[in-house]
């Protein structure tokens, strides 16, 4: 499977934001739609949280310095929490509040085939884009499901990006199911409910993000099949006779930070733990791609000494 770039699927949907945003503002103003407009402000939304997104993996991807040691990755969920609060205010309330104001004063609408051209152009437009973000979340966790993908994954960015282009499809069935019925009811209410269920599936699609990226920041650690995959990788390597203590914490997309505790075979000259040292560090990388930084510490198990041999 070809990898796809955490900056192109951030970027595409970018892309189409803006197509959503020109185009849905030109067919609102043309057709008095809610549900148009409630496209046309979800695109603004998007926009904005594209471009706060693109910024965040931008700056996220900065080399690391004596202040900063372990790089900037972790900046990318303070931009992916400030984006999830905008989808949800920005996109979901004003969506709610003028479809409110449609379903209790219902506006008629006119140019409705207009409305419906858009509204399908949009479902094609941000399809694509939602495609780009399944691929890259099947690349980043080849072998599970796409639940698992979107519930585990450390990619905010990609999650992210996923939900917004989830949501301009959805909501664009939505609208053409909404102006469906106010055509064949002749009752525009349906228009302003259309709206509204398109501002609530907004909000609710932010706050499962804002709760996946507070638990990346606060630091949550590797799911249990790639934390086996790293104390298998360390056990392979000859002189290791077992792994104490494992811990680990996301420091930003798709990078890991591992720290193990390992307990070498005895009579060991300092060369060689050495040597073992640095291997374990590279066949856990080999087999982790993710894991960017290891720290390597040589200890005895409890009751045989209190006293570490030594530290790497």
């Amino acid at each position: 499977m070809k990898k796809i770039s955490d900056v192109r699927v951030v970027a595409t949907s970018f892309s189409v934001s803006i197509i959503d945003v020109v185009f849905n503002f030109i067919v609102a103003m043309f057709t008095g739609s809610t549900v148009m407009l409630a496209q046309a402000l979800q695109g603004t939304s998007d926009l904005i949280t594209g471009g706060i997104l693109y910024f965040g993996v931008k700056r996220s991807k900065r080399t690391a310095t004596s202040l900063y040691q372990f790089g900037y990755g972790r900046e990318v969920f303070f931009w992916v929490l400030m984006a999830g609060i905008l989808m949800f205010i920005g996109t979901g309330g004003l969506s709610f509040y003028f479809g409110w104001q449609q379903f209790t004063n219902p506006q008629q609408i006119e140019n409705v085939g207009l409305a419906f051209a858009m509204l399908l152009i949009g479902i094609t437009a941000n399809g694509y884009a939602l495609s780009l973000s399944v691929h890259r979340l099947k690349y980043l966790y080849k072998g599970f499901s796409w639940w698992h993908q979107l519930r585990h994954s450390s990619a905010a960015e990609t999650k992210a990006t996923f939900l917004i282009d989830v949501l301009g499809t959805s909501s664009a069935v939505f609208g053409i199911v909404a102006l469906a019925a106010s055509v064949l009811t002749n009752n525009p209410q349906f228009d302003g409910l259309g709206s509204m269920v398109i501002g609530l599936s907004m909000m609710a699609m932010s706050l499962l993000l804002l709760r996946d990226v507070r638990d990346l920041i606060v630091g949550r650690a590797v799911e249990p099949h790639i934390a086996e995959r790293i104390i298998g990788a360390a056990q392979s390597v000859k002189g290791v006779q077992a792994i104490l203590d494992l811990r680990t914490m996301y420091l930003g997309s798709s990078s890991i930070l591992v720290i193990l505790e390992v307990h070498l075979h005895d009579g060991l000259e300092t060369n060689e733990i050495e040597a073992i040292t640095d291997n374990v560090k590279e066949v856990v990388q080999e087999n982790i791609p993710e894991v960017h930084h290891i720290q390597v510490e040589i200890e005895t198990p409890d009751g045989e000494s209190q006293k570490p041999k030594r530290t790497t």
